[in-house]
């Protein structure tokens, strides 16, 4: 009973480290090479929901059985769940793996799981005991664990470097919080319209003293599976609440600061309950910290993550959909949970040079979100043609290394006294700029509905702009490049610059007429050729 498991039969593990290391030295004095395999069954907690317990436990003895018959009852374990082990020799392994993986797709009448199986040879790239090769054949099969369907993965130096990587930043999370060795950076996100700052997104950087700087995908990922990334993120919240206030201090402007929060974190704790206690005894207002939640993480446990975002909301943190599109996007996220902005993935900005596919479904994609009363924003912006488009179709808020890096604290005071390359924005203004900004101005149910069925391309639309007048002077903020090319060639004005004033006498004399009418009416009008909206202060 002390040497095999009830239910399989197999042996259990300690016994199976003292069969595995004799094993290896038959093999050896064979010639040939030994192998530690380790073998996990994809889906095991949907089985058991789907078919019972019990049916759960005739899978895993038909399983063992089929192990036990390629390799040997002596030679395989079951080491809990849907967890074995099993040692064998290299000659002729991937054959016999191959046969197991299309016996196992037969079990229970075809009733069975995916199996993901991780291989550690012996002396690659060094010899350990049995015990660490189950962990690195472990090690190559969650390798596999974003893989749909079974298959198999060798052991390799790369893992081992990983492997040791997340040992070292599991032990030492807590001494590089304490020490600093985490630093907080800030990269803004910026209005489309007036090109400042509205947001900032806080990114945790790992700049450790043995390692080096270490980028988020070197630690986060560790984090997440260790079960801990809920401390990372708590101490950045901490971070960012002690910036907020020295930044009041000082007269620093002040925008709302988005954190980024992972699943396990409401597996580890209450969260929405931690960060609503933390804000308020710091004595900030709820509204100036954003609450980022990836489209991924909503999808794995849909209901309770909607509860989570719901009770966010009602305290009265905004809460945005992070990545939205990097994955299988489901419209019913929208539908169901009343986010606050949609934040688009990356990988929209790589793909707008790729034909005009790409711009079309980001262009429905900005209505569709308008048309639900839900903010935009895209991130991964690094060019001026990005920048032009994305302000044309009405995206709100705009992020990438066009406009900053990530930077820590000091540099943003440094260039504070300096002189602030982006600029923040004037919170009294925000509500306007969000108006005008998410307007598309490639959608021409704006301005005249009857005749959007007689364009053969949707970018060859009329021209449209947003004006803005002060005193005498008129500012382009936004418009479509048939505005810009209809203002060149009947009035030769560029309009390009949106900080640029023209006056607003001279060519087109009956339109300014027009619009100083309406501007003095102070009410909202719209013409052909130009919407234009006004407000009650400044420009």
């Amino acid at each position: 009973m002390e040497r095999y498991d009830h239910m399989t039969g197999l042996p259990r593990m300690t016994y199976f480290f003292e069969l595995a290391e004799a094993g290896k030295t038959a093999i050896e004095a064979r010639g040939d090479r030994g192998a530690m395999l380790f073998f996990d069954l994809s889906g095991m907690k949907f089985f058991n929901s789907q078919y019972g317990f019990a049916e759960g436990d005739k899978l895993l003895k038909a399983v063992s059985e089929v192990i036990a018959g390629k390799f040997g009852s002596k030679c395989c374990c079951h080491i809990g769940g849907d967890h074995f082990a099993a040692y064998a020799e290299v000659s002729g392994l991937e054959e016999k793996l191959h046969e197991l993986i299309s016996e196992f797709g037969s079990l229970n009448g075809g009733r069975s799981l995916h199996v993901r199986i991780g291989i550690f040879v012996n002396g690659t790239p060094d010899e350990v005991p049995v015990s660490s090769a189950v962990d690195r054949a472990k090690y190559a099969c969650d390798e596999m664990r974003d893989i749909y369907g079974s298959g198999f993965r060798y052991f390799s130096a790369e893992m081992l470097g990983k492997a040791q990587l997340r040992r070292y930043v599991v032990t030492n999370l807590d001494r590089a919080m304490e020490e600093r060795w985490i630093q907080v950076y800030y990269q803004p996100i910026v209005r489309a319209v007036n090109g400042r700052a509205c947001d900032e997104e806080a990114l945790a950087r790992w700049i450790d003293p043995v390692k080096g700087m270490l980028s988020p995908a070197d630690f986060i990922p560790y984090l997440e599976a260790a079960g801990i990334i809920y401390k990372l993120d708590l101490y950045v919240l901490e971070r960012v609440l002690e910036k907020v206030n020295s930044f009041k201090k000082i007269g620093f402007p002040i925008v709302p600061q988005s954190i980024n929060l992972s699943r396990s974190d409401f597996n580890a704790c209450d969260m929405v309950e931690e960060i609503r206690r933390r804000v308020d005894d710091a004595g900030i207002s709820r509204k100036l910290i954003t609450i980022e939640i990836t489209e991924s993480v909503i999808g794995s446990n849909f209901e309770y993550m909607k509860e989570q975002i719901t009770r966010f909301r009602d305290l009265g943190f905004p809460v945005w959909m992070d990545d939205f599109g990097s994955g299988y996007s489901s419209l019913d996220v929208l539908l169901e949970i009343p986010f606050d902005l949609i934040k688009f993935d990356m990988s929209f900005m790589q793909r707008l040079d790729k034909g005009e596919k790409g711009k079309i479904i980001l262009t429905e994609l900005m209505r569709m979100a308008t048309a639900l009363g839900v903010d935009t924003a895209c991130e991964g912006v690094e060019t001026d043609s990005q920048v032009r488009f994305l302000q044309e179709i009405g995206c709100s808020k705009l992020q990438g290394y066009y406009f900053q890096k990530p930077s820590p604290v000091k540099v943003l005071l440094d260039r504070f006294k300096e002189g602030f390359k982006v600029g923040y924005e004037n919170p009294e203004e925000a509500e306007y700029y969000e108006a005008i900004g998410r307007v598309n101005l490639y959608d021409l149910s704006f301005v005249a509905r009857e005749d959007e069925n007689m364009l053969q391309n949707i970018f060859n639309t009329i021209p449209m702009g947003i004006l803005e007048i002060d005193n005498d002077k008129v500012y382009y903020v936004r418009c479509n490049q048939a505005y810009r090319d209809f203002m060149s060639r009947y009035f030769g004005f560029d309009v390009s610059d949106p900080n640029y004033a023209f006056p607003l006498h001279g060519e087109g004399d009956s339109f300014m007429t027009a619009a100083r009418r309406a501007d003095a009416r102070s009410i909202t009008t719209s013409c052909r050729t130009a919407p234009l909206f006004t407000r009650s202060q400044g420009r």
